[in-house]
């Protein structure tokens, strides 16, 4: 059983507990031999941890992605809380506990029913059929049931990638009724599709990390690949809605300075583009903060991603 966690470690602890091991790098020493670099993982956070003897035999005994028990000190490093590594050993599936190691802070069941509802009231024909295509397809129900919306900012664990298009989903319903010039089909088929490329992008176990295909196209690319096969299975689908589709996944990061080609030209891209930083930003701050008052402290270590600190108040 699994009794030491990443969120309750504290300077000066004995470590002797099992992880994911997410990173793991060989790197010179002053003195020309090997020390590793690693990154250590469970449900509540990460740490790195740091092992300057026998670096090179251990590192050849597990893979990225193995669950490891590591044994060793914890101390502090550069105001961070890193583990001194004596000892790292790959262990087999009978000897942890999955979910003392993954992060699912939603029932993905209830929120995959609560989306597929909401998306169930699209009215027009041709992208009713097109998301009904999409949920007859049970190798990619089950990939979207459990895919994670990104490695390590917001919605990251099993069961995000459907959590943050719900939550758009209902914002997204909200937009409509403010502002009623929005198409409200156009505009929940959008959510639904617009970050579905993820599925390929990233790999989506107990370590997430970038594929061949999400390195070399990336889920802009993937995605628009994935809807324009749908569309192809759909008699006479009309070529403007192919177009605001595609529209829709080339756009949705806003600017081409953060990975879009396009930038949002229609009502409803700019809406989609807008939800979607709004959801992505408060979800990744909710955790910011909380993660921050599990620490005891009031203020967050600086978060380069958004260029500040995050004030953790008390609720």
């Amino acid at each position: 059983m699994k009794t030491q966690f990443v969120n309750a470690l504290q300077d000066g602890d004995t470590l002797n507990d099992y992880f994911v091991a997410v990173r793991k790098d060989l790197r010179e020493k002053k003195d020309g031999g090997k020390f590793l670099g690693m990154v250590l993982k469970d449900k509540t956070g990460e740490i790195g941890g740091v092992m300057w003897r026998n670096a090179v035999e251990t590192a050849n005994q597990f893979e990225l992605g193995d669950v490891v028990n590591v044994r060793g000190k914890v101390a502090t490093y550069q105001q961070r809380l890193q583990v001194q590594l004596d000892q790292v050993l790959a262990l087999r599936e009978n000897e942890y506990t999955l979910d003392d190691l993954v992060n699912q802070p939603f029932d993905a069941s209830k929120d995959l029913a609560g989306l597929r509802d909401i998306l169930g009231t699209i009215e027009n024909p041709f992208l009713k059929q097109l998301v009904d295509a999409f949920f007859a397809d049970a190798d990619f129900v089950e990939q979207f049931a459990r895919a994670s919306a990104a490695k390590k900012w917001h919605h990251e664990f099993a069961g995000g990638l459907v959590r943050h298009c719900y939550e758009m989903a209902r914002i997204a319903e909200t937009m409509c009724e403010l502002y009623p010039d929005v198409s409200r089909d156009l505009l929940l088929t959008g959510v639904f599709i617009h970050d579905i490329g993820k599925l390929t992008e990233m790999s989506h176990g107990l370590y997430s990390d970038y594929t061949d295909a999400g390195r070399l196209l990336g889920h802009l690319q993937i995605g628009c690949d994935m809807v324009t096969e749908k569309i192809q299975t759909i008699p006479d689908f009309p070529e403007h809605l192919r177009l605001e589709l595609l529209h829709f996944v080339l756009s949705h990061h806003g600017e081409e300075q953060f990975g879009s080609p396009v930038k949002p030209k229609t009502l409803e891209a700019i809406v989609l583009h807008l939800i979607d930083n709004l959801d992505a930003q408060a979800a990744a701050v909710s955790r910011i903060a909380r993660e921050t008052r599990e620490q005891g402290k009031a203020w967050s270590d600086y978060q380069s991603l958004i260029e500040r600190v995050i004030w953790a108040r008390q609720a």
